[in-house]
């Protein structure tokens, strides 16, 4: 009998050894993503809506003017104020956003701020869930042509899409989607054109960020093969700091 009863106690001890290990490894696992992507790493659509209102709310006690960066995940992790500490700037990003969302969330997230400029990246992710191209670049046209008509004299940036590791393998293989290296070009084409078409101006980062291959340098993404590390956003801020200026002091 005592030795039944040693071995259920055992038992119960290995049990809670097993589930305190796995536990332990499991907050380590979400503290190690969490200090990469911050909570740009939950893309679900509450989550999503939740960052939404956040921001329409923020958006109702801010002053006017000022710089608004509009995006996803590439947006949402890229550190505004350690960039442009001299400029007012908002951060209007959310991870996993669509140009649909995007649309949805403009007036609130945006044009309430009245800003003077507005610099945009967007695409990446309806191109990785299979989204048609045209549906993208019509998607963009009308965010374009909403900032315009909203927001008198506003000063516009669109960003062209960034390259991503198309070939990735091992735990992030799925991350481009459907997304390829034709695809992105053709679309950053389409948005070139629209820039042109409105009178905003065109920022094309691909070239910048982009291997031989046409996928993204290594050296400056993480190994999601999508997010940029501190250099590939240093870069981005270089390119884009003399755009801004020039917009600021039309």
């Amino acid at each position: 009998m005592k030795k039944n009863i040693k071995q259920l106690n055992d038992t119960k001890v290995r049990a809670l050894i097993g589930s305190t290990a796995a536990l332990i490894l499991l907050i380590s696992v979400f503290l190690l993503v969490y200090g990469i992507y911050g909570w740009a790493f939950i893309t679900t659509e509450p989550i999503k809506n939740y960052k939404a209102d956040l921001y329409d709310k923020a958006s109702e006690n801010a002053e006017g003017g000022g710089v608004v960066f509009f995006g996803d995940s590439l947006t949402e992790m890229y550190e505004l104020d350690e960039h442009y500490p001299d400029l007012k700037v908002f951060n209007r990003g959310i991870s996993g956003d669509t140009t649909d969302h995007m649309l949805k969330r403009l007036k609130g997230n945006v044009t309430a701020l009245k800003p003077n400029v507005v610099v945009f990246l967007g695409g990446c992710n309806d191109l990785r869930h299979g989204a048609q191209e045209d549906v993208v670049l019509e998607n963009i046209s009308n965010i374009i042509a909403t900032l315009k008509s909203e927001l008198d004299g506003v000063k516009v940036i669109v960003q062209s899409l960034y390259p991503i590791n198309t070939r990735n393998d091992g735990i992030f293989k799925n991350m481009p989607g459907e997304c390829t290296v034709e695809k992105l070009e053709s679309v950053n084409a389409g948005i070139a054109a629209l820039c042109e078409e409105y009178g905003v101006t065109f920022v094309n980062m691909y070239p910048l960020l982009a291997s031989s291959a046409g996928d993204i340098r290594p050296e400056l993404v993480l190994p999601d093969g999508l997010h940029l590390r501190p250099n590939g956003y240093d870069l981005v801020t270089k390119t884009l700091r003399p755009f801004l200026d020039a917009a600021l002091s039309a």
